[in-house]
């Protein structure tokens, strides 16, 4: 194997190391995302396991969302078993969510402390398994506001009401258009804590 010389070692040493210095400055902490209207927490929680027939899934959100938000609930088939929605009670957040505000250039922490419910009925239970929830609607400061939240039922399958139909219907277009207007950059947190991973919103891409 050949060795290069002493001296060409440590110029390409010298190299490496600029290079990985280089590097811990371009990938150093990331600027926080600007984001708005997020998902605080919900019922029941990301990733729960519930053994009990659930009527109703509460979304959490840090403001009130619009009146035309879209919201889905898909059993483990695939089959949708929402069944509307209406706005909730207000209540305090068990743990406080931090958003991030961009103002003259700097992004400033805000704690928000309230809890804005929507509330999405279920028609039924049709299978144990894993079910998703997924929302779209916009902030009030036109923010895309976008995401899934999965809990997992091992309970028995409960009967659908008689004559329902799984729901067919798609997002307003105006509620669209909103979200068009600011591209993919209102992903939010699919829990309480705002260090969370963000969750895509997991409908059709428009």
């Amino acid at each position: 194997m050949r060795h290069l010389p002493r001296a060409h070692g440590r110029v390409a040493a010298g190299l490496l190391a600029l290079v990985l210095a280089a590097g811990v400055v371009l990938l150093g902490p990331a600027t926080p995302a600007s984001a708005h209207g997020t998902l605080a927490t919900s019922t029941p929680a990301e990733g729960a396991t519930v053994d009990e027939a659930v009527t109703a899934v509460q979304l959490y959100f840090t403001e009130r969302v619009r009146e035309d938000a879209y919201f889905t609930v898909t059993a483990p088939g695939g089959a949708r078993v929402d069944n509307g929605w209406t706005h909730g009670e207000p209540r305090e957040l068990d743990r406080p969510v931090r958003e991030y505000f961009l103002v003259d250039g700097v992004f400033e922490p805000r704690e928000y402390t309230t809890g804005f419910p929507a509330v999405v009925a279920l028609a039924h239970l049709p299978a144990a398994g894993q079910y998703s929830v997924s929302y779209l609607s916009v902030a009030s400061d036109g923010d895309p506001v976008r995401g899934t939240v999965t809990f997992r039922y091992t309970g028995k399958p409960t009967a659908a009401p008689p004559d329902w139909q799984p729901p067919t219907g798609q997002p307003d277009p105006s509620l669209i258009a909103a979200t068009e207007q600011h591209g993919d950059t209102g992903s939010q947190p699919a829990s309480g804590d705002a260090r969370a991973a963000s969750a895509r919103w997991a409908g059709p891409h428009w």
